[in-house]
């Protein structure tokens, strides 16, 4: 039986699922029986029809028209997606579904062709790597589903980057951007199929100014893949990246005295001009497909990554603080030996962490099964995955410059030169095994899958050196998580879908944190009911209402601890609310070669906890009401025009959920930075501990494009925060300041 696409190429059934749900497949095969080819990498199938769960695909089309700045800002358009900005290009990702917190896209499952991309996601799922935009095929947003095909971090929602695939015929692609403040974008890309071959070569980059005087931000990303059918029934695919980032940038931000004074100003702020962060980060993912027979498919996948996230900081130690405003003069400093002079005096330390994540996995499918009238889909798999994750924080030696190719000392009786403290060192490890099994039985026009995953996974911790000292001996904790799921969908109205489901999610104890090891794994069940239709001529829509209740939900304080995060089990809590997302097309109805059209995308969320000492609070870093609103018009002429209004609801930064901004010591206690001989301890000046509600902000974004006649070339224009509207993102670590004005002019152009 042949697997090959349209295109000419083997379908690519590689791992990141196994084919989302098999209602679509059921639908496609019609009366004949004969199951549809399936692209397993995709979270969703081609078209979201038939998805048991609130879903949203964001094309290759609506990146190419609407030419977002960023990852982040693309996001904006999927209804139930939150995304805090913590730098200009989103590159310390902040993604958020539903109920959860968005810092560091901590709870939310991040794939790239069905590989996970957060750092480790049973170790420490920070996120500071995502795919440049420019290569995405699509961006697949399943919400509160999944829980059976994929995980961990099921909980809340999953994403899936999918990058563009091999063309029948060569063609390239070359796209250049610049504008304000200081941006240049480029990109580069050649994809072709030669015979039994499919070929995709690419490169991107961004350079651009950030949110502050002393920001800039750079980075340069390579993707190959290869697509080889060995025959009609197998294929072999390989794909390799490296990413590359080396930004001036910290994540020491401001008091909110220094943000009334001057917002957008580090200079001079304890010599945090030195201050830098880089990303080396490869992907290697190799693939084996194999349809053994009309009904039977069977796909291997082995994936690997490698993360490397140094950054380094001087180490300001206590100053003088008058009216809230720190004295950052030699003479503030209580001792003058922390004054940062490259080569003369003062120190740097540094985070530097690495991170590698090894899997193994096998997916199954038997289609078309029937039993008298009723059809079934089995889909099973087994994966296998081994974490390493590396905690270095390493000190230099007076006046010392670290960066990424410099990156200091570690070592029993390797001191600061100041303190004789900073310098510790912590390995993690952690292997996980996983199986799910799931039958989705058509009768009708209704298809019902019940599904469960297993999971069980292991978590140690080291610590090697700890305050120049030796550590404590290695801990070791194991959890096994029964994931059950039931989901349903009927079809029986014309071009309309009603789908329902249940399902337990988990996410993993993070092992990286201030509180005792180990935590428990936060564990969800989680529901919805919703609609999709495109019943009505020019229109079309989608909506869910979701609730969720959850158990020793994990937080993150804003408060650090000894250079640690504090997360904490923290109290049950639940959320619920609805997604709304939709498109009128004027066209449809007129038949003009005039297009005005208007888009939709909105989330309402109350998260709070349900239990314990905050019990009634709002739940960190989740605001009730998000979304955008875009109104335009486009000729088949080859223009379009539209404007884009951006709505972001207030927030708590932390669980006590503080009105009043309020600055705290290391151990969370309130003080008055005016006063810093305050019993109650002195303020953090490197990472500020800032409680309090932020405030929401309305933004506004446009963008017009023209495609020259018979060119293959588009001119275009993009601006966000057209309004220059100053805003504070998040109080995490100090408040910083939203992204200023950004207007870039480009063109793309495309040839064979």
């Amino acid at each position: 039986m042949s697997i090959k696409t349209q295109a000419g190429r083997a379908a690519p059934l590689a791992f990141g699922t196994l084919f989302l749900f098999a209602g679509h497949a059921v639908q496609a095969q019609g009366e004949t029986g004969a199951l549809a080819p399936i692209d397993i990498e995709a979270t969703l199938p081609t078209e979201v029809d038939q998805t048991p769960g609130a879903a949203t695909q964001i094309t290759e089309d609506q990146i190419e028209t609407y030419q977002p700045y960023t990852l982040m800002d693309t996001l904006d358009f999927a209804p139930g997606v939150r995304t805090i900005y913590d730098d200009v290009l989103g590159r310390r990702s902040g993604i958020a579904i539903r109920g959860a917190p968005a810092r560091r896209s901590r709870k939310v499952l991040l794939m790239e062709d069905g590989v996970p991309i957060n750092a480790s996601t049973y170790i420490d799922p920070s996120a500071h790597y995502t795919p440049p935009q420019e290569r995405l095929e699509r961006v697949d947003v399943l919400k509160g589903a999944g829980h059976v095909l994929h995980g961990p971090l099921n909980n809340h929602g999953i994403i899936n980057f999918i990058n563009k695939r091999p063309t029948e015929t060569p063609e390239t692609t070359v796209e250049l951007a610049g504008g304000d403040p200081s941006t240049f974008k480029r990109h580069i890309m050649h994809t072709r199929t030669d015979g039994p071959l499919g070929l995709v070569l690419s490169y991107s980059g961004l350079d651009a100014d950030g949110s502050f005087d002393i920001e800039d931000f750079s980075y340069d990303d390579f993707f190959a893949s290869g697509d080889l059918a060995i025959n009609d029934t197998q294929e072999l695919g390989l794909s390799i990246t490296y990413f590359r980032e080396r930004s001036d940038y910290d994540e020491s931000n401001l008091l909110p005295a220094e943000y009334a004074a001057n917002p957008r100003r580090k200079t001079g702020r304890f010599a945090q001009e030195n201050n830098n962060f880089s990303i080396n980060y490869w992907k290697f993912d190799l693939t084996h497909d194999w349809q053994l027979s009309d009904t039977l498919s069977m796909s291997t996948k082995l994936f690997h990554t490698d993360l490397e996230r140094p950054r380094f900081t001087v180490e300001p130690d206590e100053v003088d603080v008058n009216n809230g405003v720190p004295d950052f003069s030699p003479g503030g400093y209580e001792d003058p030996a922390f004054f940062f002079q490259p080569g003369v005096s003062g120190v740097m330390i540094g985070r530097d962490r690495s991170y590698q994540t090894t899997g193994l996995e096998t997916r199954f499918q038997l289609a078309g099964i029937q039993t008298g009238r009723v059809t079934h889909n089995f889909q099973w798999g087994l994966r296998y995955e081994v974490h390493e994750f590396e905690n270095r924080e390493p000190v230099g030696n007076t006046g010392e410059l670290l960066n990424e190719g410099n990156r200091g000392r570690t070592g029993i009786g390797v001191t600061e030169p100041t303190t004789g403290e900073e310098n510790s060192l912590a390995e993690f490890d952690a292997d996980a095994v996983s199986g799910f099994f799931q039958d989705a039985i058509r009768i009708g026009f209704w298809t019902v899958t019940p599904g469960i995953r297993v999971e069980r996974y292991t978590q140690e911790r080291e610590v090697i050196i700890d305050d120049s000292g030796p550590g404590s001996p290695r801990e070791k904790d194991d959890n096994t998580l029964v994931l059950p799921s039931l989901s349903v969908v009927y079809d029986g109205y014309e071009r309309t879908q009603w789908f329902a489901n249940v399902g337990r999610g988990y996410t993993p104890a993070f092992a990286r944190t201030a509180d005792d090891f180990p935590l428990e794994p936060e564990t969800g069940i989680n529901s919805q009911v919703g609609f999709r239709t495109s019943a009505f001529q020019g229109l079309r829509m989608e909506g869910a209402v979701f609730y969720n209740k959850y158990k020793d939900t994990i937080t993150q304080e804003p408060i650090t601890i000894d250079g640690t995060n504090l997360v904490v089990n923290n109290d049950d809590s639940r959320s619920y609310g609805f997604d709304l997302g939709g498109r009128f097309n004027s066209a449809a109805l007129t038949g003009s070669r005039l297009n005005l059209f208007a888009e939709l995308a909105y989330s309402y969320t109350k998260a709070e906890f349900t239990s314990g000492p905050v019990d009634g609070n709002r739940i960190p870093e989740v605001p009730e009401h998000a979304g955008n609103l875009t109104l335009g018009m486009e000729h088949e002429a080859g223009w379009h025009l539209s404007a884009t209004i951006h709505h972001f609801g207030d927030f708590f930064s932390g669980s006590l959920n503080s009105d009043v901004v309020t600055v705290a010591d290391e151990d969370g206690n309130p003080i008055d930075p005016a006063n810093p001989t305050r019993p109650t301890g002195s303020s953090e000046i490197r990472e500020p501990i800032i409680f309090g509600n932020v405030p929401s902000h309305t933004i506004y974004s446009a963008r017009a494009s023209y495609q020259l006649p018979n060119t293959g070339t588009t001119l275009w224009l993009q601006g966000r925060n057209l309004s220059d509207k100053l805003f504070p993102v998040d109080y995490a670590n100090g408040l910083r300041p939203g992204p200023e004005r950004t207007v870039i002019i480009g063109l793309t152009s495309k040839f064979e």
